[in-house]
């Protein structure tokens, strides 16, 4: 069914019928006050032929996909989260329990990943000051069917992982998107699980990428906060453990100064 938009010229019992795709591209051309535009546009557009039209439909969409940014929104790429006073100070005291109670573990021979030897001297893991820009609330953007993907472990052997979807976030007015992982086989539990590489690998941070624990909340949001970006255990026992390697897909190109250091026992 065809849409009748008034003429605005001197006869208003005149109209002139547009199709559905007449009126998209009228919209997009005039997404203001689209039907008080000239009339003579809107001929124009009619007059073309069906392809013709179809073609500067999409020609005009795809302009203004690439100028705006129609395909996304930012809301789905969020800058840093802003925190009041108030919830500034609870982020941080919990962020240093963490680190505390982290310490505490690796400080147990029952529980700690360290070696024998390594238990000697231990005084605590190395992290950078908190990094309260480091930290975003963006949606976990699920896709149509998990994919079975095959990461790397250190010593060169392939695991599957189902990939889970992904993240994205803005930083220093640049969006990066980041894929978030699980495991295949959910016997052992079921988790969402995001390793990373970045400018910092191998300068002060593991070579081996880091790894952040990913959970989604009830409104489908992720608490995306580098401040929590820990190492894989092969950094504290290379004999005892194998650690799959991030992806390069996941590689930012910035150095993510947030989170755990390479280890080091000479603090």
């Amino acid at each position: 069914m065809s849409e009748r938009i008034p003429r605005q010229d001197s006869n208003p019992t005149q109209v002139l019928k547009l199709e559905p795709e007449d009126v998209i591209m009228v919209c997009i051309l005039f997404p203001v006050h689209p039907f008080n535009e000239s009339v003579a546009m809107r001929q124009m557009i009619k007059s073309l032929s069906q392809p013709m039209r179809l073609f500067s439909l999409l020609t005009v969409f795809v302009l203004l996909t690439t100028i705006t940014g129609c395909g996304g929104s930012d809301a789905e790429a969020p800058g840093s989260l802003v925190m009041d006073e108030v919830e500034h100070e609870r982020w941080e005291i919990s962020l240093v329990e963490m680190r505390i109670e982290k310490n505490e573990e690796f400080s147990d021979p029952q529980r700690s990943p360290l070696p024998v030897d390594g238990l000697k001297g231990f005084e605590g893991l190395n992290y950078f000051f908190p990094f309260p820009e480091m930290r975003f609330k963006t949606p976990l953007i699920a896709e149509a069917g998990s994919d079975t993907v095959s990461l790397t472990k250190r010593q060169g052997q392939v695991v599957p992982y189902l990939r889970r979807g992904l993240v994205n976030f803005q930083w220093m007015d640049q969006t990066y998107s980041l894929e978030v992982f699980g495991p295949v086989n959910t016997e052992d539990g079921d988790y969402l699980w995001l390793p990373f590489f970045d400018a910092n690998s191998g300068k002060g941070v593991y070579p081996g990428g880091r790894y952040l624990d990913i959970t989604v909340d009830s409104e489908g949001l992720v608490d995306l906060d580098f401040n929590y970006a820990y190492n894989p255990l092969c950094d504290y026992n290379t004999e005892r453990y194998n650690c799959t390697l991030p992806p390069v897909a996941n590689t930012l190109p910035f150095a993510v100064n947030a989170g755990e250091k390479t280890f080091s026992q000479e603090h």
